[in-house]
């Protein structure tokens, strides 16, 4: 029994110590501080180290929410900024004696407003300082190591509530949207009476997974139902650019899941009463608030020979491997969920005097890549010799994606443009390149 139980220890304390996460912390330290003050920083940079780990770790995107993080937190320094210069009554005229007071108030304040800021503080349920140092150099640069467990559940809150942002409803639901084809067979034929009996079932089969694995950013998972498979496809037909505006509010941010699974009876030998079946299938993942895909997967295909001895059931090893062949999509499709980013504006960009078709398609990388804070994403409208119109969609005014693509405009010598306005849609006019002898 005391072999047991010693074992039950081992085992306990490994498991702790493998939920801990290593982070590393440094900061710069001025002559006035105090140990604990130091001690307290370099926590706060050894916790922001292990988040971003986790973040990833957990397949979300850590650089949006570091942006978006930053974004909100300068916010709160300007605020708090505003509030010191009225107190200490800073001005053109301030003697130094006066700026200096502010200034170092001002920074003590900044630093203990992060320490708590987006609930960073409470991001670890428990850690362990590993080692604090200090370089050899520059004794004021100061350095940690750190070991933590992160509160999963608290960082999945906070990291939706921040991408997510309060322009929209804090969680949605996904819906599932099966559709089943046959081809070459009837459902008569599988030995099916209802073909709800072969497709609701299946259906089901895939909600129970979906919900299994619900991520922290979706709240209900269902499946379309006739009334709402109406409501969809009405929705549907609205032009892409004005959907923000007449989005169902059972639609309001929320996704959906499309999955086509096809079955074709490739042949039957009835003398030996053997199948040959060919399966395939894709499936789409798209964001009703925008009606956006953020996600396509095909379904490999794949031939199956079935040699049905007298109590087989066709039906069900049929309805088995659509089950597993689909499903084999869905932790991808997951993933997608989890970096979902908001979509806020939509907005027409026309591109024109561009050289080539790969100076469109090197213009959306780099507006895309660099877009991040706004979760840009460009699509196709329309595509020729002479001009590009596509559909911007991002999180944020048409005054801040404006000013955005003014500030890339010069990131690459063979992308230079100048950005015009021509009523609603945004221009994008390239400059000629003049290449030197």
């Amino acid at each position: 029994m005391k072999w047991i139980l010693f074992f039950s220890l081992l085992l306990t304390l490994n498991v702790q110590a493998s939920n801990f996460v290593k982070g590393e912390g440094k900061f710069i330290s001025q002559s006035e501080d105090n140990y604990e003050f130091v001690k307290e920083q370099l926590i706060h940079e050894a916790i922001k180290s292990i988040v971003t780990k986790k973040i990833q770790d957990m397949g979300l995107n850590a650089d949006l929410y570091w942006e978006k993080y930053n974004e909100r937190l300068n916010n709160a320094y300007s605020s708090l900024e505003a509030n010191l210069k009225a107190k200490y009554n800073i001005t053109e005229k301030s003697s130094s004696s006066q700026l200096n007071a502010y200034r170092k108030n001002l920074r003590l304040k900044k630093h203990n407003m992060r320490k708590s800021f987006g609930r960073m503080n409470k991001m670890l349920s428990k850690f362990v300082i590993k080692k604090i140092s200090r370089s050899q150099k520059n004794p004021n640069y100061r350095m940690i190591r750190l070991e933590g467990s992160v509160d999963t559940s608290l960082l999945t809150k906070e990291y939706y509530a921040l991408i997510r942002g309060t322009k929209q409803s804090d969680y949605g639901s996904l819906f599932v949207y099966p559709h089943f084809s046959l081809e070459n067979i009837t459902y008569s034929e599988l030995g099916i009476d209802n073909e709800n009996d072969f497709n609701g079932e299946i259906s089901r089969n895939w909600l129970k997974w979906f919900s299994s694995n619900k991520p922290g950013n979706i709240a209900n998972i269902e499946l379309i139902g006739r009334e709402k498979e109406e409501l969809l496809n009405t929705y549907m037909k609205i032009p892409n650019d004005m959907v923000l505006s007449q989005v169902p509010e059972v639609f309001v941010n929320s996704l959906l899941i499309e999955i086509e699974a096809k079955i074709l009876k490739v042949k039957y030998e009835s003398k030996i009463n053997s199948y040959e079946f060919k399966y395939g299938g894709e499936a789409f993942l798209r964001d009703l608030q925008s009606n956006l895909i953020i996600g396509s997967y095909e379904i490999p295909s794949e031939v199956k020979y079935y040699n049905l001895k007298e109590n087989s059931n066709l039906a069900n090893i049929v309805a088995n491997h659509v089950y597993q062949m689909v499903r084999a999509s869905f932790p991808q499709m997951i993933k997608n969920v989890k970096e979902l980013t908001p979509i806020t504006t939509i907005n027409k960009v026309q591109l024109s005097n561009y050289k080539n078709t790969s100076a469109v398609k090197s213009f959306i990388s780099l507006a895309e890549e660099r877009g991040v804070k706004y979760s840009i994403k460009l699509e196709y409208e329309s595509l020729n010799k002479d001009s590009a119109d596509l559909l911007l969609y991002f999180d944020g005014s048409t005054e801040e994606v404006k000013s955005y693509f003014e500030q890339l405009k010069s990131a690459k010598k063979d992308l230079s443009y100048e950005v015009v306005e021509s009523g609603n849609t945004l221009g994008i006019k390239f400059n000629e390149v003049i290449e030197s002898l």
